[in-house]
């Protein structure tokens, strides 16, 4: 997760204070309500408008993408308010998570980041937006996740089968 978890890396910038975490993070401790987590299976359609993580007001928090009994893709929108203020951008954030692996060690890590700009080190280019990388493919599961618009701090996201 690099710079956009507190539990991955204690800050961004040393002089700041660390960003919040993750919707992952968050789910894990159970500190959204189930009711703000948009499922939606492989193979089924949603639109949704997906708010700002640090917005506890959003209707939707989080979205989750399970594609196996223990693994699944996060969707979450980090903007730079409230404890996200000091993040390396703002936007998009997919998640793939595996429940089988229970902490980071040899090469294995319960959650990975999908970096939208791998040419932008310490994955600070991660972040989907619209006017940029704006569309996620998982071939093998077939779907797509589309940020469609923002508007305000939120998104408008489309999840489709290919």
């Amino acid at each position: 997760m690099g710079f956009w978890d507190t539990m991955s890396c204690h800050f961004y910038k040393r002089e700041l204070p660390p960003p919040g975490i993750s919707s992952w993070t968050k789910m894990r401790l159970d500190w959204i309500d189930q009711s703000k987590i948009k499922i939606v299976k492989p193979g089924e359609k949603a639109e949704f408008i997906l708010g700002p993580l640090e917005d506890g007001s959003s209707e939707i928090l989080a979205a989750r993408i399970p594609v196996s009994e223990s693994t699944y893709y996060v969707i979450e929108n980090r903007q730079p308010i409230g404890f996200d203020k000091n993040l390396p951008g703002s936007g998009v954030l997919i998640m793939k998570a595996d429940d089988s692996v229970a902490e980071c060690r040899r090469g294995k890590a319960p959650v990975r980041l999908v970096d939208s700009d791998p040419s932008v080190q310490n994955l600070e280019g991660a972040a989907f937006d619209v006017g940029k990388k704006n569309t996620f493919r998982d071939e093998k599961n077939g779907f797509k996740v589309q940020i469609k618009e923002k508007n305000g701090n939120s998104y408008r996201i489309l999840i489709d089968p290919l």
